[in-house]
């Protein structure tokens, strides 16, 4: 059956830690992991739960990150985190890294469904860079948080089948979170299948997904079973 498949692009697609670990690396005396994992604690749980309007104001998660860290905050060294994240943001899309086998996904699926890129931000930019490293047409719908708000939040999905014109029973929302791909879809009413290529376990009352695969070859697997 063909359905419209909401699919992620940071961590499901495409290697993004790899492209922030060559810029984040020492900053704070930390590794670029436990940096992003910082800052993804500071953006998630700090600014879009209580400050959403200010989701794009880079210079008031430092502060927020700063204080998370236990570090002073210094001007200096927050232009230089802003510096190097606004570097390995553009290369996510200017030098993409694309995991192995995502390219052969989305030929695959584009045989038989309705392809909508979900994604937290510059959704775009991430279509074009896909577009230009395949040589063809992927997506009929490309959103992020300025079409349908802060991703994470029942209300993104609710507006994607919205604005897509769809049903939660037509459609597959694909992932690498937990948190903002499968707890959001699966509260719409969407089939979620949970992208978990470094194998980890989930916390606290994460929800259980329809389908966990490894990699998008297990996720054609699932597909192909609809």
């Amino acid at each position: 059956m063909s359905k419209i498949l909401f699919i992620d692009y940071d961590e499901t697609l495409h290697d993004t830690h790899a492209k922030f670990a060559v810029r984040l690396d020492g900053i704070y005396g930390l590794s670029a992991e436990q940096l992003i994992d910082a800052y993804l604690a500071v953006h998630r749980g700090i600014v879009h739960l209580q400050y959403p309007e200010r989701h794009d104001d880079f210079f008031f998660h430092q502060r927020l990150l700063a204080d998370y860290l236990g570090k002073p905050y210094d001007e200096g060294e927050a232009q230089k985190i802003a510096r190097r994240f606004k570097e390995a943001q553009e290369e996510c899309w200017t030098n993409p890294t694309f995991f192995p086998e995502s390219l052969h996904f989305l030929n695959k699926v584009k045989e038989r469904h309705i392809l909508c890129l979900t994604t937290g931000d510059y959704a775009q930019e991430k279509v074009d860079a896909l577009e230009k490293a395949a040589g063809r047409s992927y997506f009929s719908y490309a959103f992020d948080h300025t079409h349908l708000g802060i991703k994470g939040d029942r209300t993104y999905f609710d507006n994607a089948l919205m604005s897509t014109n769809s049903l939660p029973d037509d459609a597959v929302a694909i992932g690498d979170s937990l948190e903002h791909d499968i707890a959001a879809a699966k509260e719409a009413g969407i089939a979620t299948v949970w992208v978990n290529r470094r194998g980890l376990s989930p916390i606290g009352n994460s929800p259980d997904p329809d389908y966990e695969a490894k990699d998008l070859l297990e996720v054609l697997d699932y597909l192909e079973s609809l």
